[in-house]
């Protein structure tokens, strides 16, 4: 990840299997611009993890020719139309920080609602779009959204392997309980709030079996 006074980063990651098909990054889009990306393919194992990888690669050809979060995930969905397996997709949420003034334009394409933590609440990061890979491009209602970071904020960006745990009595973890797990670890460092999340992930699932692929993105902003 790309180190910085004004912004910090950190991941965890957990399969469900040998290997997994949730993808994660932080990379310089140019002198100016950060791109932040999660996403999650459906499916397990090899054939998720390999669809990953091409989406991972797509993305960040695309990212770096236009600035648009939409119109490169746009571009990314029409490639995976005609490059990868027709049986499967990804959902995503892909982000742009610029560092002068503090702004995130991002696009979600089915992905789960990033939560952004300040001053002790949690505010969903909304915005129109379907999963990629699986319509045409003229189908997705996919748009450009604008927030305002502040000081002090904390993004949280996770796939639904968080809120799809099962713990040994069969309750699922579910997004609300997962924003006060977050809320409570707020204010610290990027990796506290990671590291502390998925420390009580474990203690609620116990010896139940993991379905999904688990993963966090924090970004802080100094």
């Amino acid at each position: 990840f790309p180190q910085l006074p004004d912004f910090s980063f950190s991941a965890c990651n957990k399969p469900a299997r040998e290997v997994g098909g949730d993808l994660y990054d932080v990379f310089w889009r140019d002198d100016e611009h950060i791109g932040i990306v999660i996403a999650d393919v459906s499916g397990k194992s090899m054939p998720a993890a390999l669809y990953m990888a091409l989406t991972r690669s797509l993305l960040l050809a695309e990212a770096r020719r236009e600035p648009s979060p939409r119109a490169v995930l746009l571009s990314v969905n029409q490639l995976l139309r005609e490059l990868g397996d027709p049986q499967m997709f990804v959902t995503v949420f892909y982000g742009v920080i610029d560092r002068a003034t503090r702004v995130l334009t991002f696009a979600r394409a089915g992905h789960d609602y990033p939560m952004l933590l300040r001053n002790g609440t949690a505010t969903l990061l909304e915005g129109r779009g379907l999963v990629l890979g699986a319509f045409d491009q003229r189908e997705i209602p996919l748009e450009d959204v604008t927030v305002q970071l502040e000081p002090g904020d904390q993004l949280a960006l996770y796939t639904d392997g968080l809120t799809d745990v099962f713990g040994p009595d069969g309750q699922r973890f579910e997004v609300e309980r997962l924003e006060k797990v977050f809320l409570r670890h707020a204010g610290g460092s990027a990796d506290t709030l990671c590291d502390s999340t998925f420390d009580d992930l474990a203690a609620f699932q116990g010896d139940a079996e993991q379905f999904d692929d688990m993963t966090l993105l924090v970004v802080g902003v100094g």
